[in-house]
C-alpha cells in the first residue's frame, strides 16, 4: 500500500502538478523510455509531497496526482521532437533526480527546468550542417566504405541535415522527412554514379542518411517492451517501422523516377579502408556527433570515448564470434561504462549510452533490406529484416544486464537504463 500524502494548499498543488506535467513533457522530448519516465516522475512527485500514477505513449500522457483525499487527472497530447539533444536530455534528467532527492524545491525546480528547456543551441546551424556531413562520412567508413563512399555520404549528409533542421518547426514532418531524405539522397547517389567510378550505393546512402534512419527508435521500442511498458513499446516500435517503410518508399520512388531516363547504376562492392584509418575516422565522427547531438564541449572526450568503445567492442566480438559479432556484449560493455560515468555528480548515463548505441543500432541492416527491394534475386528481405529486430533485442538485453550489475543514481537497477 502507498502512504497517502498530506494534502497541500490547493494553489500550491496546482503549481506542483503543472510543473510535473512540464517535466514529463520534457522527459518525453528527451527520448527517455516510458518505464524510466514513470520511475523518474514518481520520484519527483514524491519529492514534492504528491503521489503520481502515469501512463505515456508516443504522443500522449495521462497522469493521476494524489494529495491527501484529492485526486487530479490530466490527459493531454504531448509533442514529439525527432531531434536528439544531449545537453537538454542530461539537464532534464538531472532536474528530475534533484527534485526526487529533495535537492530542489518547486520554485527552484521550475526555474531550472525552464532554463534547460529554453537554452539556446550549443552550436551555430552552419556548424551542425558540416558536422552532419563529417559524421555521415565517418559512418560510411565504419560500415566498410572507401573514399568514394565517404565523399558521397558526406555530401548526402549535409543535405540530410538541411532537411532535418528545415522541418524541425513542424513535428508532423518527422515521417515525411524520412521519405524526403531517402528520395533526395538516392537521387544524389545515382547522380554521383554518373560522375564517379562505380561505388557501393548502399554504404554511401546509409552513411548520408544515418541520423535520420530510425534504428534507435526501434531499439527504444524494444527496450520498453522488455521493461513491460508494452503499450508504449508497441507504439514506438510501430512508429519506427513506419519510418523505415517511408525510407523504403523514398528509395523506390527515386529509383522509379531515375529509370524513366536512365538505367539503374551498377552497385560495386567497396574495399574497406585500413583499420587504423577507420578508427581515426570513427573518432572524428565522434567529434562531429557531439555537435550534431548538441553535447557540451566538456563532454566531447566522453562522447568520442563512447563512440570508440562501442565500435571497438563490436569489432572485437566480430573477431571472437565471426559474422556481425555480439551486439549484446557490446551494449553490455557500453551500458557499464555509461552507468559508471553517471555515478559522478552532475553526469548522466545518456551522455555515453546515446552516442555509443548509434554505432551499434541496426540501421545499416535495415538499409540493406530496403535497397534489396531494387535488386531481384537477393535473399528474402523478410528474413533479413528479422535480423534488424534481433539486433535491437540484443542491444536492449545488453543494457538490461548492465543495469543489473551497476545502478545509476536515481534509477532502480531492475530497469533498463535510459539510452
Amino acid at each position: 500500500m502507498h502512504d497517502t500524502p498530506e494534502p497541500m494548499p490547493l494553489a500550491e498543488e496546482d503549481r506542483a502538478v503543472d510543473f510535473l506535467l512540464d517535466l514529463v513533457r520534457a522527459l518525453h522530448l528527451a527520448y527517455v523510455p516510458a518505464n524510466v519516465v514513470e520511475s523518474l516522475m514518481k520520484g519527483a512527485a514524491q519529492g514534492l509531497g504528491l503521489r503520481l500514477e502515469l501512463f505515456t505513449l508516443q504522443s500522449f500522457v495521462a497522469t493521476e496526482v494524489t494529495s491527501g483525499a484529492r485526486r487530479r487527472v490530466d490527459i493531454e497530447r504531448v509533442p514529439f521532437n525527432p531531434h536528439w539533444n544531449l545537453r537538454r536530455s542530461s539537464g532534464v534528467l538531472l532536474v528530475a533526480r534533484a527534485v526526487a532527492a529533495g535537492q530542489l524545491r518547486l520554485p527552484e525546480a521550475r526555474a531550472e527546468l525552464e532554463r534547460v528547456v529554453q537554452q539556446r543551441p550549443a552550436y551555430p546551424e552552419w556548424s551542425v550542417f558540416i558536422a552532419y556531413g563529417v559524421y555521415s562520412a565517418a559512418v560510411a567508413a565504419r560500415v566498410g566504405g572507401a573514399w568514394r563512399e565517404l565523399a558521397v555520404a558526406g555530401l548526402i549528409g549535409v543535405v540530410a541535415g538541411l532537411i532535418h533542421y528545415g522541418t524541425l518547426q513542424s513535428m508532423r514532418m518527422d515521417l515525411q522527412k524520412s521519405f524526403l531524405a531517402a528520395f533526395v539522397g538516392t537521387l544524389m547517389a545515382f547522380g554521383f554514379s554518373l560522375l564517379l567510378p562505380p561505388f557501393d550505393l548502399t554504404r554511401a546512402l546509409f552513411g548520408g542518411a544515418t541520423l535520420l534512419i530510425p534504428a534507435m527508435v526501434v531499439t527504444l521500442g524494444a527496450a520498453e517492451l522488455v521493461s513491460e511498458s508494452v503499450e508504449a513499446g508497441m507504439t514506438r516500435l510501430t512508429y519506427g517501422l513506419l519510418r523505415f517503410l517511408l525510407l523504403g518508399v523514398g528509395i523506390v520512388a527515386a529509383a522509379r523516377l531515375w529509370t524513366l531516363l536512365l538505367p539503374l547504376p551498377a552497385d560495386a562492392q567497396a574495399t574497406p579502408l585500413p583499420e587504423p584509418l577507420v578508427l581515426a575516422l570513427v573518432a572524428l565522427g565522434g567529434i562531429a556527433l557531439t555537435v550534431c547531438m548538441g553535447g557540451r564541449r566538456r563532454e566531447l572526450p566522453w562522447i568520442v570515448g563512447a563512440v570508440l568503445l562501442a565500435f571497438g567492442t563490436q569489432e572485437l566480438t566480430k573477431l571472437l564470434f565471426g559474422g556481425r559479432g555480439s551486439p549484446l556484449l557490446a551494449s553490455f560493455v557500453l551500458g557499464i561504462a555509461g552507468l559508471l560515468y553517471a555515478r559522478w555528480p552532475g553526469r548522466t548515463a545518456t551522455t555515453v549510452i546515446m552516442p555509443g548505441l548509434l554505432q551499434l543500432a541496426p540501421g545499416f541492416l535495415g538499409t540493406q533490406v530496403i535497397v534489396a527491394l531494387l535488386q531481384p534475386g537477393v535473399p528474402a528481405s523478410g528474413e533479413r529484416f528479422f535480423d534488424v529486430l534481433l539486433v535491437a533485442a540484443q542491444l536492449v538485453l545488453g543494457l538490461v544486464f548492465a543495469s543489473a550489475v551497476v545502478s545509476a543514481p536515481g534509477l532502480p537497477s531492475r530497469r533498463p537504463v535510459s539510452p
